[in-house]
């Protein structure tokens, strides 16, 4: 008969056979489920070292986690980071470099941080503040200052600008031959220092001081509108930190100062010293720095091309 056993085999039942496979492609389906599940998990939710990656990219226009100071309303870019503390605390990551000196975010919005009267003891310690920020900012040196500092600025891409040689008024501006013959010493001494003939000026006292009157009357009308023609381009400031008032202004006087005028202009220059005396200045350099950043500036050494900022001549 057709369905009794063979001798020595069996044959299986085709519906059994049909069961079975089933059950194999069904098992299947559910591994290859479960495979990609898992799969995209991973990419939904980043490991840590992502997370830090995020967060450093974030600190390009803003503040280091762990350097930030201030929580004002203007601290915008704070805002951009992260929330979990639990990431942001273990990121110690600096700034990532800035590149080149020209604005790189769609304001437009320049600051430009500026040191008169050094270098001295201090400017070792204002270079590792802008490099552990990857701010440029730019120096007006004084020939009796420690010149051999100028070829670490011109390394890490600082401006070396050129102020007085002897910075003494009654000599400086005793007449406009005078002045000429310091900027000319000053110069040299720049050149021979770091190899770099800076044409970028700032008059000792600003274009608008009013002690050059009591030597050479008018002398600072004529030198503003003959150094132009000599190829040099000088600049003012137009934001005063205030540490010219005396020394060791306290932080919190300094960063107020700073403040009253406010973030909305286009091109801001920072007036600060760098001397011996002014070792608040370097303490209050960090939140100067975070307060520009977070306020959307872009923080670049001058040059020929910058917006010149120029007072009006008051002799």
């Amino acid at each position: 008969m057709r369905n009794r056993a063979r001798r020595g085999g069996f044959v299986v039942p085709a519906p059994v056979i049909a069961g079975v496979i089933s059950v194999v492609v069904i098992i299947a389906i559910i591994c290859t489920t479960t495979l990609i599940d898992k799969w995209q998990s991973k990419k939904v939710n980043p490991t840590p070292t992502d997370l830090s990656s995020t967060v450093v990219q974030s600190e390009v226009s803003g503040v280091p986690v762990s350097e930030k100071t201030e929580s004002t309303a203007e601290s915008s870019v704070v805002t951009s980071k992260p929330e979990s503390s639990t990431v942001s605390s273990t990121v110690s990551k600096p700034f990532t470099p800035q590149g080149s000196a020209t604005p790189t975010d769609t304001s437009g919005k320049v600051c430009y941080l500026t040191f008169d009267d050094g270098p001295s003891n201090n400017t070792l310690k204002i270079l590792d503040i802008l490099k552990k920020y990857n701010v440029k900012a730019t120096f007006f040196v004084i020939g009796t200052g420690k010149l051999e500092y100028t070829k670490r600025m011109v390394a890490e891409g600082h401006t070396v600008a050129l102020h007085s040689n002897t910075h003494t008024y009654s000599k400086i501006y005793s007449s406009t031959s005078a002045y000429y013959n310091d900027l000319q010493a000053i110069s040299d001494k720049v050149e021979k220092a770091c190899g770099v003939r800076s044409n970028i000026v700032r008059f000792p006292g600003g274009t608008s001081n009013t002690t050059s009157r009591s030597h050479c009357s008018g002398i600072m009308t004529r030198l503003s509108k003959e150094l132009p023609q000599k190829g040099y381009y000088y600049f003012d400031w137009n934001v005063d930190s205030g540490d010219a008032s005396g020394n060791n202004i306290p932080v919190s006087r300094i960063m107020s100062n700073i403040r009253s005028y406010g973030t909305s202009r286009q091109n801001a220059v920072v007036l600060m010293h760098d001397t011996s005396a002014k070792n608040t200045t370097v303490e209050a350099l960090p939140q100067i720095i975070e307060y520009y950043l977070n306020a959307g500036y872009y923080l670049a050494p001058l040059s020929s091309n910058s917006e010149p900022i120029r007072h009006k001549p008051n002799n």
